[in-house]
């Protein structure tokens, strides 16, 4: 799932129908849990993220020393580093500069984006109740109950 269908979704099941209140009021624990699993789901896919790009850093970071062998460099598809060993305080420069690693960091900040994006809404389902009894109470209020 990407974050456009998940704003999508999210714009669909935030609609509260005044006039079915009480069908609203027992449809939050069931919006609870689509969007909970969605989280937990977005949450595994980012540790595996995470270890894919400290797997690939670790990588780089030998394949910019000259440290990997043929056999290493032909698993990954990579030439033979042919520039300067870099320098310690040089390293992060390379390594932030490199083309595969800067794409399984963008990998990792689209599934933070879509955590952020589910706690809030989750946030949002938290106070649901409220907003129903709210909802309820002015519609009392308004009746002259």
């Amino acid at each position: 799932m990407n974050i456009e269908q998940l704003q999508e979704m999210w714009g669909i099941d935030c609609q509260i129908d005044d006039d079915r209140l009480d069908k609203e009021a027992v449809r939050t624990p069931n919006l609870h849990s689509k969007y909970l699993n969605i989280l937990i789901a977005n949450k595994l896919k980012l540790a595996k993220v995470k270890a894919d790009y400290n797997t690939l850093r670790q990588a780089k970071f030998r394949y910019y020393r000259g440290e990997m062998g043929k056999q290493e460099l032909i698993e990954c598809g990579w030439e033979q580093w042919q520039g300067a060993k870099p320098l310690k305080n040089e390293m992060d420069e390379f390594l932030s500069g490199d083309p595969d690693l800067n794409k399984e960091f963008m990998k990792v900040e689209y599934l933070s984006a879509i955590i952020t994006f589910s706690e809030s809404i989750l946030g949002q389902i938290k106070s649901r109740d409220f907003q129903i009894k709210g909802a309820i109470d002015w519609k009392k209020f308004i009746s002259g109950a």
